[in-house]
């Protein structure tokens, strides 16, 4: 399967990775950590004390990277599923805390509305409102506490300003999220149900952001081996370090490539999602949980004890594969998926000769 992507594509991705890498530096973490981090849990519910990265958000709203992924109708450029999961990988490489994702689910699904305002549906699409989109009937919800509007495709409802009360929660990485309690009770209609294609968009965000996370890690880890002496000699050159730090890169390239083929077929099956969409998602799902959960002990294990120091950036990127992890379902979740799709549909992927 080919996943060359286009220039715009490649552009956007080089884009968001310059942006990145000049704002969002382990000393800008630190300062989100004093924010809502180890020790800050008891903070309030509104942008100053969320873990929120503002100063990027707004720069990447000013260099048009939410209105880039949105839909066409909303001036979005087209990129598919496949550029939201390399710009997503460019987040988890930085950890940068960020609503992109609810920024791409928001606008799509403003999209689907029927008679929603056009300029609200702008807002969203441009990342100058800020929306939270809750998973199906999931009660926690990403971003809420800093949200301008709330959405949920089961059932579908749209609640505005004073329609909606959070209470905040606190997630294994810190991230902003909170439970919603609607004011009100009201339905909008949508021309046609998004909700499915939504929540497989939704996992392939997040295997997308698990890519980029366990890839910086499995560098930074491979990185402090080759300068951390032991016994006279660096500790990447002793073979259980570097038969983990090779198992590692296996494994950063089985999310890689288990995600782009989900996002692949998410572009090729126009918004109706059959058994090879379900089962790819599922495939990348259960190898965002796996290798996640290996790389993020093993960045832990070969730095030692800096790896569980806060002072030390490794633990953020231990934290963050673990909620990514736990979001997904974790590994066996995904393989029950995907044995339901193959009990149902058979092989997907059983191409007759």
């Amino acid at each position: 399967m080919d996943f060359s992507v286009d220039d715009t594509t490649s552009e956007l991705t080089a884009l968001v990775r310059d942006m990145g890498e000049r704002l969002v530096t382990d000393e800008s973490l630190r300062e989100l950590d004093a924010r809502f981090g180890p020790g800050t849990e008891s903070g309030g519910t509104d942008k100053d004390t969320a873990r929120f990265h503002a100063r990027f958000w707004d720069e990447l709203v000013r260099a048009g990277v939410p209105a880039a992924l949105a839909p066409e109708r909303l001036g979005g450029a087209g990129l598919g599923v496949v550029g939201e999961a390399l710009v997503m990988r460019e987040l988890g490489r930085l950890l940068a805390p960020v609503p992109l994702s609810s920024a791409i689910r928001a606008a799509y699904l403003l999209n689907a509305l029927g008679g929603c305002d056009p300029d609200l549906a702008d807002g969203v699409a441009t990342g100058r409102i800020i929306a939270a989109v809750a998973d199906g009937d999931a009660l926690e919800v990403d971003w809420a506490p800093i949200a301008y509007l709330y959405l949920r495709t089961m059932p579908d409802e749209l609640l505005m300003p004073g329609e909606f009360s959070v209470e905040r929660t606190i997630p294994i990485d810190f991230s902003c999220a909170g439970i919603v309690t609607p004011a009100v009770f009201h339905t909008e209609p949508l021309h046609r149900d998004p909700a499915e294609f939504d929540a497989l968009r939704r996992r392939v965000h997040l295997a997308a952001h698990q890519w980029g996370v366990i890839e910086a890690a499995l560098e930074r880890t491979a990185a402090y081996a080759g300068t951390r002496h032991q016994f006279g000699r660096p500790i990447g050159t002793f073979q259980a370090v570097a038969a983990r730090l090779a198992d590692g890169m296996i494994d950063v390239d089985a999310v890689r490539l288990s995600t782009l083929r989900a996002a692949y077929e998410l572009d090729a099956c126009a918004g109706a999602p059959g058994a090879t969409a379900h089962a790819a998602v599922a495939s990348a799902h259960f190898w965002a949980c796996d290798a996640g959960h290996r790389l993020a002990h093993t960045a832990v294990h070969v730095h030692g004890g800096v790896g569980l120091d806060r002072s030390e950036p490794v633990h953020r990127y231990f934290l963050a594969a673990k909620a990514n992890e736990f979001r997904l379902g974790g590994a066996t979740r995904q393989l029950l998926d995907l044995g339901d799709v193959l009990a149902t549909s058979g092989d997907p992927w059983d191409y007759p000769a």
